[in-house]
């Protein structure tokens, strides 16, 4: 599929705005005790940083292999993240409403074998001679997979609907909507129990803890990276 260079230009630009942004989010939430997914921000710095590279090739000075690399270690990890999660449901209840737990994980695996099919599919024509590579069509034994490219399409724009729908959520105040007194009912003496309410314990958690950093513009960097990505993955069909 062609596509206007301008158009390219833009979504690199906007990768290394995202990319630089969630490398702030690291800094600031060290800086100010702020909790934050650290490991989601590192995947959007080095799938930002990556992807503008490959929309445009002279902003990528790293060799293709090694990106191949990073991606697979990166798929590792997020394989990782979800059996803790598989192997112990518990881990990540805090902040339920800025935390997707599960699929935040899976989606962002997704994502990881998504940068990996890329940078494996990409036309060898398309990568420059310092080893970094432009956009271009999937060639070879790739070319037989389209499913495989749909496939990741589809899952990254629910994803960025998903996390669309959110945001209203996220917003301060809501987050903080009914923390300040919860509820107890008691069944005889001096014995408080919590009510059927499924969010008072971790609305009680919340309460105790730092707020979390910029819960809409995190969700917004990952809406933007879903939207390029599933751009790029629709250029190889």
């Amino acid at each position: 599929m062609t596509n206007p260079g301008w158009l390219n230009d833009i979504f690199a630009a906007v990768m290394l705005v995202v990319a630089i942004y969630s490398a702030g989010r690291l800094v600031a939430g060290r800086a100010w005790s702020r909790p934050t997914h650290r490991d989601v921000d590192v995947a959007h710095v080095l799938m930002g940083t990556a992807m503008s590279g490959m929309l445009v090739s002279d902003l990528n000075p790293v060799p293709n292999g090694a990106w191949e690399v990073v991606f697979s270690l990166l798929a590792v990890w997020f394989v990782w993240r979800c059996y803790q999660f598989v192997a112990d449901p518990s881990t990540g209840i805090g902040y339920d409403q800025h935390v997707h737990r599960l699929s935040r994980r899976l989606i962002h695996l997704v994502m990881s074998l998504a940068m990996l099919y890329m940078f494996l599919a990409a036309s060898p024509s398309a990568v420059g001679s310092g080893g970094s590579m432009a956009m271009g069509a999937a060639t070879g034994p790739a070319t037989n997979f389209v499913l495989i490219p749909l496939a990741f399409i589809v899952a990254l724009f629910a994803s960025a609907i998903w996390e669309l729908d959110r945001i209203g959520r996220l917003s301060p105040s809501r987050a903080t909507q009914g923390q300040a007194t919860p509820a107890f009912s008691s069944f005889g003496r001096g014995s408080p129990v919590v009510s059927d309410n499924s969010n008072v314990a971790d609305q009680a958690m919340d309460t105790a803890r730092a707020p979390w950093l910029a819960p809409r513009f995190e969700a917004s960097s990952h809406i933007i990276m879903c939207v390029t990505m599933g751009y790029m993955l629709v250029l190889m069909l």
